[in-house]
């Protein structure tokens, strides 16, 4: 084995382990998180009046941990304001992806390049006949996206052909934002718009001031998909044997189980009421669910482009140096548990949490 395949598959294991919902939870909690024994006052073994001047301090601490919220909101209201400002130059790479407009001749030389008359009007009789537009950018930009790619199946890619534009927009009076996956016409569902919403907060608490980290997501909530007749590529219908108890005979019983794909992203896991009743498998799913929509909003829709071209060094990459895949446990055992887990799905129902419509147009 070269020296270049050993490291290629050192980097495959390294994505391999960090997709994996618990080994991705480890990871944000070691990179993000400070975890702190709260002792008892009693543990401290102070005096009473260093215990006193402790706890002012304290409250000092929590003061300025309040200031701190206040500063996430303040950016946050920054973020909303220039998101304003990206808007037109989004919606104008919308026109270019889709074909609804040829761009300029202007618009297509990049820095230091000077136009040739020439080579334009030879080039514009050549590509008369071309398809409009940039075809299959986003399917692109899902498959030169490890954690994108990972997450998408050979069955969905002919839907991210139908893929036109992906936006986020941040709702009134919260620290949230919504993902909008804009689709043309397709043979397999009736939307225009598929939405995922992120619910965030950023409030320290008064009796566990050190948990506080900035910004927190609360849940998430997908749309329904109004999916047309036998095209629904989240469920397939298998058919097994059943032995009939007392009459050795055997019949045929239909079962609809859930399909691997990248269309389960908009049926989240639901956060449960209780905060004490969240395992730690959940805890894991929610993590990862959080992390690939931030993803999206930070690193897809700015930089699109340079995901198209390949040309942007991936989250893998961004691992601190020195970390190799040997500082993560063994997650092995965890996937061929999820493979093994057939999850059944009775009738295509979803909750009252789920049922936010999506946006159709």
């Amino acid at each position: 084995m070269t020296s270049t395949e050993k490291k290629s598959g050192d980097e495959i294991d390294n994505i391999n382990a960090i997709q994996d919902p618990n080994t991705l939870a480890a990871l944000q909690e070691k990179l993000g998180q400070m975890t702190i024994k709260k002792p008892e006052q009693d543990e401290l073994d102070l005096p009473l009046p260093i215990r006193k001047r402790v706890n002012a301090i304290k409250n000092i601490q929590l003061q300025t941990t309040k200031i701190e919220a206040d500063f996430f909101k303040q950016v946050h209201k920054l973020e909303v304001e220039y998101a304003a400002k990206y808007a037109p130059l989004y919606a104008r790479r919308r026109q270019i992806v889709s074909g609804e407009v040829e761009p300029a001749e202007s618009e297509c030389l990049m820095p230091g390049e000077e136009q040739d008359n020439e080579k334009t009007d030879n080039e514009k009789q050549e590509n008369e006949n071309d398809e409009k537009g940039i075809p299959g950018f986003w399917l692109t930009i899902f498959k030169n996206t490890e954690i994108l790619a990972e997450m998408t199946q050979p069955h969905d890619e002919p839907i991210l052909e139908a893929l036109r534009d992906i936006t986020v927009s941040f709702p009134d009076n919260s620290m949230g934002f919504v993902l909008e996956f804009i689709f043309a016409e397709n043979e397999y569902f009736e939307d225009k718009v598929l939405t995922k919403t992120y619910h965030m907060k950023s409030e320290p608490d008064d009796f566990d001031p050190v948990a506080f980290d900035g910004p927190e997501i609360i849940g998430s909530t997908g749309c329904t998909i109004n999916w047309k007749k036998g095209k629904n590529i989240t469920q397939k219908v298998v058919k097994k044997k059943q032995r009939m108890r007392g009459k050795g005979q055997t019949r045929i019983i239909q079962k609809t189980i859930k399909e691997d794909s990248f269309f389960n992203f908009f049926s989240p896991p639901l956060m449960p009421e209780e905060e004490e009743s969240v395992d730690e498998e959940l805890e894991a799913l929610l993590t990862t669910d959080f992390e690939i929509g931030q993803y999206i909003r930070e690193r897809i829709i700015p930089k699109a482009i340079w995901y198209f071209t390949n040309e942007v060094t991936d989250i893998e990459s961004d691992l601190e140096d020195g970390e190799s895949e040997d500082d993560y446990s063994d997650t092995s055992d965890y996937d061929e548990e999820l493979d093994n887990n057939e999850n059944v799905v009775a009738n295509e129902t979803v909750t009252e949490t789920q049922k936010e419509e999506c946006k159709q147009q």
